[in-house]
């Protein structure tokens, strides 16, 4: 959890993970490990709901693109605003900066009907990484996540096993998963069990 006191962030609350260790497994055939994932402790993330009439805020206060196409989401730096739907967007932003962008919005939007909503404590967001990552996701989500139909920018809302996922490719390696808080345990021992034959490495 992290919240805000004299406008200094305390991070000093438990994360989705908290309660589990790092762990490793070698890939069994001796080469490189196939995936390496971790919790990405304390983002910030904001429901954000409205029509293009919020762009140039967002814009200003984000340095993000807006709106994203469908199904895929605008970056700067550290901070991405995912499209969710037709007037629905997730706003990920650097841990401890959630109320600062919440603020600016709410006092720059004048002239739209929108809404923001801190859901940072809600969803877990975990970075995946690796040669393997593509083929463990494959393992559990129905989308088709070759690279030519799934390519870095693109996002999509799906099934991981048993949990409601968000997956952002961030490059052909590299991908961003957000689920539910709640559900964050079962997708980490997922993620774990499943990348046995690639090997892989936990990051606490």
């Amino acid at each position: 959890m992290a919240n805000l006191s004299s406008n200094k962030p305390d991070f000093s609350g438990q994360t989705a993970l908290a309660g589990i260790a790092g762990s490793t497994s070698a890939n069994p055939d001796g080469g490189a490990i196939g995936l390496v994932f971790g919790e990405m402790a304390h983002l910030g993330k904001l429901n954000l709901r409205g029509q293009n009439g919020l762009a140039k805020s967002v814009k200003a206060v984000t340095g993000c693109t807006f709106p994203p196409k469908a199904n895929r989401f605008q970056s700067a730096g550290e901070r991405h605003v995912v499209w969710l739907g037709p007037d629905e967007y997730l706003l990920l932003c650097e841990a401890g900066k959630e109320q600062e962008l919440q603020d600016s919005l709410n006092s720059m939007i004048t002239s739209s009907h929108f809404a923001i909503t801190d859901v940072s404590d809600s969803l877990c967001a975990l970075s995946l990484r690796g040669p393997a990552v593509r083929a463990v996701l494959a393992k559990g989500c129905g989308l088709d996540l070759h690279p030519k139909q799934f390519a870095a920018g693109q996002s999509a809302q799906s099934l991981l096993a048993l949990s409601a996922v968000t997956l952002m490719a961030v490059a052909d390696d590299a991908f961003i998963l957000i689920c539910r808080t709640s559900f964050a345990p079962y997708v980490q021992r997922w993620l774990a069990d499943a990348a046995l034959e690639y090997g892989y490495q936990y990051v606490a």
